[in-house]
């Protein structure tokens, strides 16, 4: 059976590296460090999960969600942000928008690993 395919979206690259290194046993983890680029996988390709971090240059993670949510084949796409902002207000205001979920860094990696199969039992 396939892996489920999760792209992990961060403007810092070792960030990256680190979310695959910890995922890739249970996923296929695809990495991007541009917003723009991780849309254009997702409108082309089969995508289960998005890891997603919320300031990034150019497009930011507010900007990749919108786009996730404004397509009929993507708007129910898991979307989880990791990022280092701690702002609640922030934190409600992405979930309001259609995040599935919100978490801090630095990652606590088990907490993460139990969001992601919350989320994909769900879909």
């Amino acid at each position: 059976m396939a892996k489920p395919i999760i792209i992990a979206v961060d403007d810092d690259p070792t960030m990256c590296e680190m979310i695959k290194c910890n995922l890739e046993s249970d996923y296929d983890i695809k990495t991007f460090t541009s917003g723009g680029e991780s849309v254009k996988f997702i409108k082309k390709s089969h995508v289960d999960m998005v890891l997603l971090d919320y300031e990034m240059p150019a497009m930011t993670g507010y900007g990749v969600l919108m786009s996730i949510r404004s397509h009929k084949e993507t708007m129910n796409l898991p979307v989880i942000f990791i990022t280092g902002v701690t702002n609640k207000r922030l934190e409600e205001e992405i979930i309001e928008r259609g995040a599935n979920a919100f978490v801090t860094k630095p990652i606590d990696f088990n907490s993460l690993k139990q969001l992601i199969k919350k989320h994909l039992s769900q879909i």
